[in-house]
């Protein structure tokens, strides 16, 4: 349950950030929501071979 919780809020940070960086006003506030969100969608990519459980 805990990395479908994770894997969601990764995955609306990136969509919310890529809104924010192509269409939004604020870009520099975009990035930093992109750049959230695509290190949690890489932690969710990679949590079985970082074994963390």
């Amino acid at each position: 349950m805990k990395r479908f919780v994770m894997a969601f809020i990764a995955y609306s940070a990136t969509g919310i950030g890529v809104y924010h960086t192509f269409w939004g006003g604020s870009k520099i506030y975009g990035l930093i929501i992109i750049m959230f969100g695509l290190f949690g969608v890489l932690y969710d990519i990679f949590y079985k071979k970082l074994r963390t459980e």
